[in-house]
């Protein structure tokens, strides 16, 4: 898929290459993926997709375990690009057409971080 229209330019280059290496839930809905080298920690409404079939998000019942789907989709996958907009969306790409989807939909809390090793990268407003 073509993300070319990008509003706003941030080098992403740190997280290419680097696969997921743990993920875990936080509370009902949010989640917190591990990097080799940094963590993405997730508090805004989100899904995952392969190509451009949802395969789980935010809104999933509660009966669906949204966990293990990511597990079982992105663990040991390496981030192949990112993708970020200006008003504040954030696309990740995973090998092998893999795409997790950050919708920034609040004005008032941060909608994700991102952290390359242990430093704070880009927090989503």
């Amino acid at each position: 898929m073509n993300y070319s229209n990008s509003s706003k330019y941030i080098d992403f280059t740190g997280f290419r290459g680097q696969k997921v290496t743990e993920i875990t839930s936080v509370g009902v809905e949010l989640v917190n993926l591990r990097l080799e080298s940094g963590m993405i920690n997730v508090e805004c409404s989100w899904r995952l997709r392969l190509s451009t079939e949802i395969l789980v998000g935010i809104n999933e019942s509660q009966e669906k375990d949204f966990t293990s789907i990511l597990k079982a989709r992105l663990i040991f996958k390496p981030i192949t690009n990112i993708h970020y907009f200006e008003m504040g969306d954030l696309i990740i790409e995973f090998e092998n057409n893999y795409f997790l989807d950050l919708f920034a939909d609040s004005s008032t809390y941060e909608n994700y971080q991102l952290y390359l090793d242990e430093k704070l990268f880009l927090i989503g407003r």
